[in-house]
């Protein structure tokens, strides 16, 4: 037996409601109940167990390694590759970054390390020098002119 719904069948029932029927909205005919099947039931089983072994091993992970399921904390540390093993083609781009980094001010916001060979740093401004000494180290043929002593 197949039934068909038109577009004017849920004005048809909304048009019959009661007042009545809305209050007693809990009230389930009996011919609407139907016991749930063993597979069913041993399905909606093998889920919550599932669920449970799932949960287990979730606070087993947690308990084993708490620094990887804990909240990460924004850090303000800045960390710069070191400019003598830093490649050619990445120069001028770090450069850029820095010099926008000190003119907008959010330099200062973060404590900086970084490096040139063995020399060590915590100025940005430091960092910035050796940069544009290895840019125009990499530009210079390695040839003297006059122009240099001028």
């Amino acid at each position: 037996m197949t039934s068909t719904i038109s577009a004017s069948s849920p004005v048809k029932f909304y048009a019959d409601l009661k007042i009545s029927d809305i209050k007693n909205w809990h009230d389930v005919p009996a011919s609407a109940v139907v016991p749930m099947p063993p597979e069913v039931k041993a399905q909606a089983a093998a889920s919550k167990a599932n669920v449970a072994n799932l949960n287990a091993q979730y606070q087993a992970a947690t308990a084993a390694n708490p620094d990887f399921y804990r909240p990460k904390s924004e850090s303000n540390a800045m960390y710069e590759t070191n400019v003598a093993t830093l490649p050619e083609a990445e120069v001028q781009p770090r450069i850029e970054y820095i010099t926008n980094l000190i003119k907008s001010g959010e330099a200062d916001k973060y404590s900086f390390q970084a490096g040139n060979g063995e020399q060590t740093t915590t100025s940005i401004h430091q960092f910035l020098s050796w940069l544009q000494q290895r840019a125009h180290d990499l530009d210079s043929d390695g040839t003297y002119s006059p122009d240099m002593f001028k």
